[in-house]
């Protein structure tokens, strides 16, 4: 036995003196570098499969919250849906993202809270009744309150300069908007799409800026109505109600627009 030790020490000391030092050298830097190369795969695959799991506990999440979700709205789809003035007000507040989807649900359930009434809505169209002359068409469109007026009671052919006979409907209008002063509006100028000059800088941009302009001053100026509460816009020939290639299209097209907005508050007869 000990002959044989004796016999592979001898050999394996012979082999070595056959390899040259260079090569040993290089082996072994060969090995170290694979060694490190095995450590670090081995801490990436231990990572890859610890977010792995996370993203498997996330998606269970997920998927728990989706069933959660279809639950709750098969429950609604199974009840007849109310739309009311106010619902479709808030849609577009949601769809203009002037409100978020908490604040939506929010109003919503104060508002069934209250019991579903809207008497800022019945208020309003009671008003719109006693004060509104016969001239001025009022509706109410989409949660806002559209006023038109036929320029032709405002104002002559080609002209922004008011009428004796728009000041009277004019006034009506002014006792509407001073029965509700916490009210914004907008007053918007609409023309034909005729020119009726070939001034460039007179067109129907201008001319319909300008007939806005001058409602909103003598709502100012001689009704009292705070500033603050005022827009005035031309939106030209480019907001038609009507066919702008028949005369009476076209009349119907040149108005002055009154465009009340009120807020969710009054909408959803909140409490401020």
């Amino acid at each position: 036995m000990k002959n044989k030790i004796i016999t592979i020490v001898i050999l394996t000391s012979s082999l070595a003196s056959c390899i040259p030092p260079g090569k040993l050298s290089e082996a072994l830097d060969a090995n170290t570098l694979l060694s490190s190369k095995y450590d670090t795969l081995k801490n990436k695959l231990t990572d890859t499969v610890t977010n792995f799991n996370n993203s498997i506990s996330a998606l269970k999440w997920n998927i728990n919250t989706l069933k959660d979700s279809v639950s709750y709205y098969r429950v609604i789809a199974s009840k007849p849906p109310v739309i009311t003035e106010g619902d479709v007000f808030l849609n577009q507040m949601l769809g203009l993202s002037l409100l978020s989807k908490s604040e939506l649900a929010g109003i919503k359930t104060t508002n069934g809270n209250n019991g579903g009434n809207n008497i800022w809505l019945d208020g309003f169209k009671a008003d719109m009744k006693k004060y509104t002359a016969a001239d001025a068409d009022v509706r109410l469109n989409k949660g806002y309150v559209f006023v038109d007026i036929s320029d032709k009671i405002l104002f002559n052919s080609s002209s922004y300069s008011l009428t004796k006979k728009s000041k009277q409907v004019l006034a009506t209008i002014a006792a509407l908007l001073q029965a509700h002063p916490d009210l914004t509006f907008m007053i918007e100028g609409h023309t034909d799409s005729k020119a009726f000059k070939k001034n460039a800088a007179n067109d129907n941009w201008s001319l319909s800026v300008n007939r806005a302009t001058a409602v909103a001053r003598i709502l100012q100026t001689k009704y009292k109505i705070n500033p603050k509460r005022i827009i005035a816009a031309g939106r030209s020939q480019y907001v038609p109600v009507d066919d702008n290639k028949t005369k009476a299209g076209r009349l119907n097209n040149r108005r002055i627009r009154i465009v009340i907005m009120p807020t969710v508050t009054q909408v959803m007869n909140l409490s401020k």
